[in-house]
């Protein structure tokens, strides 16, 4: 669960998943919430109805929401959200920028963007670090600050992730 590890949220954050599949991260960050609030996006019905029966406690009790849509359907207002993660989502993205300012506006400020992803079709470890800094920039282009990388070796290929701040 590096994706988990690599939020470190305070219990009375409230938190944005892109990307939730199944659920079984957002359901261990719902677990350590106290007073916090997570929302989740998934553009799959499939993954919708799989996390929300996952999660079904959490949203009954109010501390949780799931929506099946994309992040240009998210109707929550700007400075929100303390941190948004997403693991293996935004190199689908057709405009990365745009997607990654969207997210920046619902940030509050100091908030943070990470985003856990492995490039399967790099080759090498030197395309690995090409695809961070190509992210990096991305970041960069949507406003985000103090930008940092970590690197996890994984199989098939090295695991990025990315964390800039608002």
């Amino acid at each position: 669960m590096w994706t988990y590890e690599s939020i470190k949220l305070n219990p009375n954050d409230n938190i944005l998943e892109i990307g939730y599949g199944p659920g079984v991260t957002f359901k261990k960050v719902a677990n350590k919430l106290t007073t916090g609030f997570i929302a989740g996006i998934d553009h799959s019905e499939v993954m919708f109805e799989q996390a929300t029966k996952r999660n079904k406690k959490f949203i009954i009790s109010k501390k949780a929401a799931l929506e099946c849509g994309t992040v240009w359907d998210l109707k929550y207002p700007e400075n929100y959200f303390d941190t948004i993660f997403g693991s293996n989502v935004h190199f689908f993205w057709k405009n990365p920028v745009d997607e990654f300012k969207k997210l920046y506006s619902l940030l509050n400020p100091y908030g943070k963007l990470v985003m856990v992803f492995q490039p399967r079709w790099a080759k090498d470890e030197e395309e690995v670090i090409q695809i961070a800094k190509k992210a990096k920039k991305q970041y960069e282009e949507a406003g985000f600050t103090n930008i940092e990388f970590n690197f996890k070796k994984m199989k098939p290929v090295t695991c990025i992730c990315i964390i800039g701040r608002k």
